[in-house]
């Protein structure tokens, strides 16, 4: 379940970059911001699917205090 969940939040936070990107590109007429904001969405989609992961993963196991 966790692993799902984290892959598909990576995949939003993937298509929304690149999509930003491919919006922006429209309007500066280059590729640039594409590869850009393509290569910051896949590293963001990484560290946000290990976070949705690890809280996914970590929300069924509960510490007692001391």
């Amino acid at each position: 379940m966790g692993a799902l969940a984290g892959g598909i939040m990576g995949a939003v936070v993937f298509g929304g970059m690149l999509w930003f990107g491919i919006l922006l590109s429209s309007r500066v007429d280059s590729v640039v911001p594409v590869i850009v904001l393509g290569v910051a969405g896949a590293y963001a989609a990484w560290l946000v699917g290990v976070i949705v992961f690890s809280a996914v993963r970590g929300a069924g196991t509960e510490e007692e205090g001391s």
